[in-house]
């Protein structure tokens, strides 16, 4: 779809998702953002009173043909998906990444190190969401797990739980099951290390 008919219904989505989780009706709930462009939820002014609702961290993220949204009440939150298709992977992954990612994309079979290198991109991306920064001011390097035994595909609808990047970072990750042809990584801030993830598909 049109990349504005995109955002709109992204907007749409978020706000079903966090009503969901705040236990509110979606016309209740106002998508705003940050200046930085981040998003976040609000009651709509005149709305019902909900003070006792929890809030919510709330991210985004585009692709061709997809749109993921996430939501989370145990602190902030970023999410990411990328559209699997054949890229330079081992060019790119020197010139983006440090050495020891480099390395291990380019250590999968040709036929799976672009997918390997959208799977640290795109953790590096949730992961700098959470952080407010982005791929800026450093989000490039910032470490990421690294499988052992390479980049694997999570069946969809498996339980995930996020967990710590590095040791006193204060940051986690996981990697749930995308649809075919997606890669996908949700991350989280302080406090959601063992935080459980859910994915539900959404159409229309």
């Amino acid at each position: 779809m049109p990349v504005g008919d995109q955002r709109q219904h992204a907007r749409a989505v978020l706000r079903r998702a966090a009503a969901t989780v705040l236990g509110v009706g979606a016309d209740d709930l106002v998508v705003a953002r940050e200046r930085d462009g981040r998003p976040y939820v609000l009651l709509r002014p005149g709305g019902p009173d909900h003070r006792s609702a929890p809030s919510v961290g709330v991210s985004v993220s585009h692709t061709r043909g997809l749109t993921a949204v996430a939501v989370g009440t145990d602190g902030a939150v970023g999410v990411d998906v990328e559209a699997v298709r054949d890229l330079p992977a081992v060019p790119l992954a020197r010139r983006w990444f440090g050495d020891e990612e480099a390395r291990w994309i380019e250590a999968h079979d040709a036929a799976l190190r672009s997918r390997a290198l959208l799977w640290v991109w795109t953790h590096k991306e949730a992961l700098g969401k959470v952080r407010g920064t982005g791929l800026a001011r450093g989000g490039r390097l910032l470490p990421v797990p690294l499988p052992a035994g390479g980049v694997a595909r999570q069946r969809a609808g498996r339980p995930v739980s996020l967990r710590e990047v590095v040791p006193g970072a204060e940051l986690t990750s996981a990697a749930p099951g995308a649809p075919d042809g997606y890669v996908l990584c949700v991350a989280g801030g302080r406090g959601t290390d063992g935080a459980a993830v859910s994915v539900r598909r959404v159409e229309g």
